[in-house]
């Protein structure tokens, strides 16, 4: 007599939505600052990861070190990552650009991010390019240098924690299929 456990219900009603959900964490940067619903949405995010933890820690034994908690802990650190870069975000969206200058650090990260966007800056590589940036450029621009940014390094890492656990669980059912097969013959 043989036991088979149907990962099924696993895969449909804990891992699709996770991922589900860590996808929509990223999401947090494609809102526009001035919307006001950003941080909100981030929080809320956070929560729907939160909770969902706490189900699926009802569903699985206590003694188990499941790589699934783990992956959720994960994607949790990276929504609280979200929710404080959503508020620091709101916050120099709203500064004045006369009343705090923008430092020579946000304006190379504007820049990076133009290049990385593939627009150019026009005038800005004659003669007095910098003061003229400096003059045009606000934290708004800033806040949206820093949503592409946060956008793709989010993703990049949403998707490395989701390769890591895929191939960590890869490699767990073979070890379990390899032990398994020593033992019949």
């Amino acid at each position: 007599m043989t036991l088979k456990r149907k990962s099924t219900f696993y895969v449909f009603y804990i891992l699709i939505p996770i991922v589900l959900l860590s996808f929509l964490n990223v999401l947090t940067f494609a809102l526009p600052v001035s919307s006001g619903e950003r941080a909100s949405y981030a929080v809320t995010v956070f929560l729907s990861l939160a909770v969902f933890l706490t189900i699926v820690a009802s569903e699985i034994p206590k003694n188990a070190n499941t790589i699934i908690s783990v992956y959720i802990t994960a994607m949790i650190a990276l929504s609280t990552a979200t929710v404080m870069t959503s508020l620091l975000e709101s916050r120099l969206a709203f500064r004045d650009k006369y009343a705090h200058s923008i430092g020579s650090g946000y304006m190379t990260l504007y820049r990076l991010a133009r290049i990385c966007q593939c627009k150019d800056d026009g005038d800005s590589r004659k003669g007095d390019g910098d003061s003229r940036l400096a003059i045009e450029l606000g934290w708004e621009d800033v806040v949206a240098a820093l949503d592409y940014f946060f956008f793709f390094v989010l993703t990049f890492l949403a998707t490395a924690v989701l390769f890591f656990y895929c191939d960590q669980r890869v490699k767990c059912v073979m070890q379990f299929k390899s032990n398994n097969h020593g033992k019949r013959h």
